[in-house]
């Protein structure tokens, strides 16, 4: 039996509670980082999180057994795109029951414990399942022959938003590594300092990176404004853990990904579009825009102290590194109609 397809106002609500679950999560973190004297699972920052899972998972149980006609197969009730998120509902409020527990008998985590903490994974990797199934259920609807190729207008919002919840979680348990609020290149460094900064620049660019390949993958096409938004939720958001002492050096980057975005959208509307290229494209030029428009701001408010060659070594292994992850991505380009030759 074919499974049937959700709506756009029925993603939007998913995606628009993937907000309030990626708020949740920012404000426990800010309390975990700003309340040291926190010892108790049950805080007002938690309200907010489980919460903001309530509504995310009542969001995502299937039309059929809120009017009460749960007839047919199982499978055939939920929504195609929905089942891993239903999944990661179901591994979401395990991963509070553990997450209580483990505070109740070892305390509560600070710093750097709090993002490596097993129930909070557990949480990243169910929230995660959770918050992305707006893109999944958009590519299971430009899959069917009698729907439309690619969501198109309004129907992209919510696919721009599960990719901007998404990365912001993400960013959120890479904060240790960001070079948006840690300004690496404005410190000479000590013993491994440089190196470190390195592999945060790279990190960070796999993330955002990664992120829009995902959303390319799963529809065909890059919605306009995606590098930014996701650029955005990559770089500001975190400032609340240092109270944006770095905020320059997180804002000039959105000037960079606005122009990658009109690049990338130009290479998707192009000749390189029939040839496959987006993939690299996108590797490419996210990081050779991203990158240096930080390093301006980094300049601006702190000074960089890297010489020449590490900041624009900075720029060129980042684009080395997108260019491989776009080459992955080649295969499904290849078998597209749309973007393939």
């Amino acid at each position: 039996m074919r499974r049937p397809v959700s709506t756009d106002r029925r993603d939007l609500i998913v995606a628009l509670a993937s907000v309030w679950l990626a708020g949740g999560l920012f404000m426990d973190g800010w309390a975990h980082s700003h309340v040291p004297s926190l010892e108790t699972f049950f805080t007002p920052w938690h309200g907010v999180l489980y919460s903001g899972y309530a509504a995310l998972a009542i969001s995502l149980v299937p039309a059929r057994l809120w009017r009460g006609r749960p007839e047919g197969a199982a499978r055939s009730w939920v929504p195609a795109g929905y089942g891993l998120g239903l999944l990661g509902a179901i591994l979401f409020a395990a991963g509070g029951a553990f997450d209580m527990i483990w505070h109740i008998t070892f305390g509560i985590e600070v710093n750097l414990e709090a993002l490596l903490s097993p129930p909070h994974l557990l949480l990243l990797t169910a929230g995660s399942l959770m918050i992305a199934t707006p893109v999944r259920a958009a590519a299971a609807k430009r899959d069917r022959r009698d729907g439309p190729a690619s969501p198109v207008g309004a129907a992209e919002v919510p696919v721009l938003i599960s990719a901007t919840s998404a990365t912001a979680v993400a960013a959120f348990f890479l904060d240790y590594l960001s070079p948006f609020t840690d300004a690496p290149a404005a410190s000479s460094g000590y013993g491994n300092g440089q190196a470190f900064g390195m592999a945060q620049y790279l990190t960070y660019s796999v993330l955002v990176v990664a992120a829009v390949l995902f959303v390319w993958s799963r529809l065909g096409r890059v919605p306009f404004g995606l590098v930014t938004l996701v650029v955005a939720a990559a770089s500001v958001p975190n400032g609340v853990f240092s109270d944006f002492e770095n905020l320059s050096a997180q804002l000039w980057p959105l000037l960079g990904a606005v122009l990658a975005d009109l690049v990338v959208q130009g290479v998707q509307g192009g000749v390189a579009r029939r040839a496959g290229t987006v993939p690299l494209a996108i590797g490419v030029v996210v990081p050779l825009l991203i990158w240096p428009t930080h390093l301006v701001g980094v300049r601006l408010s702190l000074g960089v102290a890297w010489s020449l060659e590490l900041w624009s070594g900075v720029v060129v292994l980042t684009m080395l590194a997108g260019a491989v992850l776009g080459g992955l991505f080649l295969p499904f380009a290849a078998r597209d109609p749309e973007t393939g030759p």
